[in-house]
């Protein structure tokens, strides 16, 4: 009985040694991380590194701002967004991290690893890997950033300020309509001329969007819940929300990754505007093509376009302005249904 208990004890002993040399090495290894974080933080390495993250952000804005400018000057969607800028991020980081090189002899790098929608369709998620070498030590960091597409004046939910300078436009209309002419850009908003009266050709009411407008900036709706726009009085939040060219979240407009490809609907979280029918000239429509981007932009076949319902949201001088709404959008935007 007693030689049991030493093999026993002798057993136990055995299978604590593998336990003791295992917490010795996690403790090893843990000791040469920070041995590793305190190298690197010791010298200007670690504040390089700190630069060059904060420069994905500023860089990011620039190559959105730079691709939807060139697509809006020449109307042709590119057909990989996702690849297109972050291969010109990533270009524009290693000319970045070069010149760090060159003044500091710190060896730097910045791996951009993906672009795409973010949960939020006002940003885009950029994950990067930003690398720095010293001596034999390698100490990687990954970074993922949510990098907002709204110009600095609008992330203020109401602000009134325009900046064309820092303000991310809205490809889509360009790619839809540009090439069939007579789109311009007015106060902010684009003028369609004829373009998209042409381009619903065939559709019933297509005539009442000669010379409609839509916006040309992205801006955030700020009137949230978005069912607030109909319950104002004579639907003044509406107008507003038509006349300083808000956009909104939804489920079925494209995100701008997508926009910029020429699709106005995707399968990540995107927004929607309204376009706006000049109201100019003798037709009257009680229906007529749902006034909304991406119904109006849906496919080359409108598959996905539908009618909506006349909403009058203003009278001037005996001018109604209205716009078109199916159910659905009445009762996102909680305007009354027709009795």
């Amino acid at each position: 009985m007693e030689n049991k208990g030493y093999i026993l004890g002798g057993l136990s002993f055995l299978l604590i040694i593998p336990s003791i040399l295992l917490l010795m090495v996690l403790v090893d290894m843990v000791n040469m991380d920070e041995s590793v974080d305190t190298i690197i933080k010791s010298d200007n390495s670690f504040y390089i590194s700190g630069d060059v993250e904060r420069n994905i952000p500023i860089i990011t804005r620039q190559v959105l701002k730079e691709t939807v400018d060139n697509v809006i000057s020449n109307g042709n969607s590119i057909p990989n967004s996702r690849i297109l800028i972050k291969n010109a991020v990533e270009h524009r980081m290693n000319d970045l991290c070069a010149n760090y090189q060159n003044n500091s002899g710190v060896n730097i790098r910045c791996v951009i690893n993906s672009v795409d929608s973010a949960s939020d369709p006002f940003e885009v998620e950029v994950n990067s890997t930003i690398l720095v070498m010293k001596g034999n030590i390698t100490y990687n960091h990954i970074v993922n950033q949510n990098i907002s597409i709204l110009g600095t004046d609008h992330r203020n939910k109401f602000s009134i300020n325009s900046n064309d300078s820092n303000e991310i436009s809205d490809p889509l209309p360009f790619i839809k309509c540009k090439k069939i002419g007579g789109m311009s850009i007015k106060n902010a908003r684009i003028s369609y001329g004829s373009s998209l009266k042409k381009y619903l050709e065939g559709v019933n009411g297509s005539e009442i969007y000669e010379n409609a407008s839509s916006p040309y900036h992205i801006k955030r709706c700020p009137y949230d819940p978005y069912k607030s726009h109909g319950n104002s009085t004579k639907l003044t939040t509406l107008k507003n929300c038509i006349d300083n060219g808000y956009y909104h979240e939804s489920n079925d407009g494209a995100c701008l990754l997508c926009r910029l490809e020429g699709r106005a609907t995707c399968n990540h979280y995107g927004f929607e505007t309204f376009i706006v029918p000049s109201n100019e000239g003798n037709q009257k429509f009680i229906r007529a093509t749902c006034s909304i981007d991406h119904v109006i932009f849906g496919n080359k076949n409108f598959n996905d376009s539908y009618p909506g319902d006349s909403v009058q949201y203003y009278f001037n001088n005996n001018t109604a302005y209205e716009l078109f709404l199916d159910n659905g959008h009445r009762a996102k935007y909680g305007v009354p249904d027709i009795k």
